[in-house]
């Protein structure tokens, strides 16, 4: 009776044990990236500190950096761990933002994404 119970514990462990490496090996692989990411509609320095605070205090976003802002296009840097947060959600969460003219429009456009 003892061997068919140690037989059977060990085969669970090595069957639980296999099954978490295929759990791991299937995750999605953590990158950290910078991508510079050109946007238009940003009318003055207020929309830039308030987009950066919102990319920044998402999980996955290390640091954003700016120049000043520029209606036409403004350059932003984001620092972000790709198994946590898209550059898609981050493109989102931008062309989503309520402009500080008007809370109702979204007038920020993600107009091209390059990294180093």
């Amino acid at each position: 009776m003892k061997n068919v119970f140690a037989a059977f514990l060990t085969f669970a462990c090595l069957f639980f044990a296999q099954n978490g490496m295929a759990q791991t090996a299937n995750a999605p692989k953590d990158e950290v990236k910078v991508a510079t990411i050109k946007i238009s509609g940003l009318c003055c320095n207020g929309d830039l500190a308030t987009l950066k605070k919102k990319l920044v205090n998402q999980e996955g976003v290390d640091e954003v950096t700016a120049d000043n802002a520029k209606k036409e296009a403004t350059n932003i840097k984001v620092k972000y761990h790709t198994g946590v947060i898209s550059e898609e959600k981050i493109r989102s969460l931008i062309e989503k933002s309520a402009g500080c003219e008007n809370p109702n429009e979204t007038p920020y456009k993600v107009k091209a994404v390059t990294y180093l």
